[in-house]
Order: structure tokens, then C-alpha cells, then sequence
């Protein structure tokens, strides 16, 4: 089960010294374990078809380079909020929120890491999209 909770920076008046209890039991293996979070800002880019066409003939130069397939630029290893998401495995598509229609954006990726050892799925990416519309609008979840 997926939650997304949303909280306003406003309200958080203390920082917490002891992580709460998880509400599940580690029945199945997936709940998180205590790490340290470094963040790191990176320039993102959107998916080859969506890439201005003018940037187009660096890429192809970069997959050339890299033997990294077509979606090079967009692959990013750990966990990563807002930005592009990838589509290394489908041909790119729109989410459309479920209340009104509206194309969602990404919200958050989850994506397998050797370096901390995070596999989803078939080392895959966990991906969850939000209407920008109307933050209490149903969320959806992709696991691509």
C-alpha cells in the first residue's frame, strides 16, 4: 500500500528525534530502513521525443557514448523528486487525473540502485504522479 501524505513546511515546528513506528509490520520485506539522505541537485531533462531539437543531436551522441539506449538523460539512479520521468520501457504517455482530467506530473521516483541497494521490481522505478490542479485529488502510481 502507497500513501502520500501532504504537509505544509509551515507546520513542522520540531524536527523529530525519533522516527515514528511504522504502521505495518515488515511482513513482506518493504519497509524502509534508517539511512542518511544527501541531496544532490541535477539538471533534468524530459524524454528524447520531448527534448527541444535542437539538443537532439547531443544526445544521440551521448547514447552513442554511453551505450546507455535512448533514455540516457532521463535514467537517473536513487530517489528523486519532481522532474521527468523516464520511459526506458514504454513509449511516453500522459496520466490524466482521475477527478478532472488534467495531465498529472511527476511527483517522486524510487529507482533501483546498486549503490543503496534499493531494487524495485525487476529493477525497475516505483513513480508517482499528482494532479497539479488539486493536491487532494487521487495520486497514481506506476511501477515502470
Amino acid at each position: 500500500m502507497l500513501e502520500v501524505r501532504w504537509r505544509r513546511a509551515a507546520d513542522v515546528i520540531s524536527r523529530l528525534t525519533t522516527p515514528p513506528t511504522p504502521s505495518r509490520y515488515d511482513e513482506d520485506g518493504y519497509l524502509p530502513q534508517a539511512c542518511a539522505i544527501t541531496t544532490e541537485r541535477v539538471t533534468d531533462f524530459p524524454f528524447r521525443e520531448e527534448l527541444p531539437a535542437e539538443l537532439r543531436p547531443r544526445l544521440e551522441e551521448l547514447v552513442r557514448e554511453t551505450g546507455d539506449g535512448g533514455d540516457a538523460i532521463t535514467r537517473l539512479a536513487g530517489w528523486k523528486l519532481g522532474g521527468w520521468p523516464t520511459w526506458h520501457l514504454t513509449h511516453p504517455m500522459a496520466f490524466a487525473c482521475g477527478d478532472c482530467g488534467t495531465a498529472m506530473m511527476l511527483l517522486f521516483t524510487v529507482a533501483s540502485d546498486d549503490e543503496t541497494g534499493v531494487v524495485v521490481g525487476r529493477w525497475g522505478e516505483l513513480r508517482v504522479f499528482v494532479c497539479p490542479a488539486d493536491h487532494r485529488h487521487a495520486f497514481q502510481a506506476d511501477l515502470h
